[in-house]
């Protein structure tokens, strides 16, 4: 359960979602093709991250504590970016999801299904879940966690985004509430990471 909260607290569809609605008001009648790329797109990054990272790292001869301890640092520092900043971080593509070009297709996959909900951040943490446990099933977790974003995303980007009306300064506090849980699940794959490095029970 805690791999998919944390899976869908830096993936974010709900709150994603409205700014793809403002980013899309010019063309309205084609965000649901944008939808179905943005998801395919998600799905196939985050799921091959789940599925394979912790075999990419291995042949990289990577010690999965290590990368645990790397990766937490990683997200931790989005979560803090996030809680100080009021906006997603620089590395999930936070500064582009304020530009509203004319048409969206060119932005579609590139930034915003990457990295702007499957970032840095995303995809290290799910291959950080898949990685936590030798018998499978830090994978089937991390899968369960991407599952969960996938299905949440057209929810968040066609239904929910249309009916809420939130103002900047309410979207600001969601933001810093999601990084501060953010830093928290970050700090605590570092305290796992640093239990797998030294062997500690």
């Amino acid at each position: 359960m805690q791999s998919i909260v944390a899976v869908l607290v830096i993936t974010d569809p709900i709150t994603r979602g409205i700014f793809f609605k403002a980013m899309t008001e010019h063309e309205p009648e084609r965000r649901g093709a944008y939808v179905r790329t943005i998801t395919i797109t998600v799905a196939i990054t985050l799921g091959i991250a789940a599925l394979a990272g912790r075999e990419i790292l291995d042949l990289l001869g990577i010690n999965l504590g290590a990368f645990g301890i790397a990766g937490g640092l990683v997200v931790s520092l989005m979560g803090f970016e996030m809680l100080f900043g009021g906006e997603p971080s620089r590395a999930q593509g936070g500064k582009e999801a304020h530009e509203q070009p004319p048409s969206f297709a060119g932005s579609v996959i590139v930034p915003y299904a990457i990295p702007f909900v499957a970032g840095p951040g995303a995809i290290t943490l799910v291959i950080t879940i898949a990685s936590s446990t030798s018998n499978g099933e830090g994978t089937i977790a991390a899968l369960a966690g991407v599952a969960a974003a996938v299905v949440l995303l057209p929810i968040g980007h066609l239904v929910i985004a249309n009916r809420l009306k939130l103002s900047e300064s309410a979207i600001n506090i969601a933001t810093k509430f999601g990084g501060l849980l953010i830093a928290t699940i970050g700090i605590q794959l570092m305290l796992g990471g640093i239990k797998t490095f030294f062997g500690l029970s």
